[in-house]
């Protein structure tokens, strides 16, 4: 089976990192092994408790991280960042992997495709 990388850099409000989700679900559909990971400012996306204004109020990303780790995604948080933005584990979604750049270097030597946003 191909694994993709998808790497999130961007803040739960902006449309590239729903995006990034979105494909993440459709490389699963697609019959591909998927790990999410969430660098820098993505690293909110896995805050507990969003509310999104009306106007995206369809586009909460903590819950679209608990649908993809329904799904089977692997999704991984940049423990550094997080704590650099005093996020801690009680905060974030349950079920993900607090790890390091070299983990995501060797999720990135071990997959087919990457694709950041």
């Amino acid at each position: 089976m191909e694994r993709a990388v998808v790497i999130i850099n961007e803040a739960p409000s902006s449309m590239r990192a729903w995006n990034g989700f979105r494909l993440s679900g459709a490389l699963i559909g697609a019959d591909m092994k998927v790990e999410v990971f969430l660098l820098n400012d993505g690293v909110f996306c896995a805050q507990k408790g969003q509310t999104p204004p009306d106007e995206i109020s369809g586009q909460n990303t903590a819950s679209k991280i608990k649908e993809l780790l329904g799904l089977g995604a692997r999704i991984r948080l940049c423990t550094q960042c997080a704590q650099t933005r005093g996020i801690s584990e009680a905060m974030a979604v349950e079920g993900m992997d607090w790890v390091s750049m070299v983990d995501l270097a060797k999720s990135i030597r071990e997959s087919n495709k990457v694709v950041s946003f």
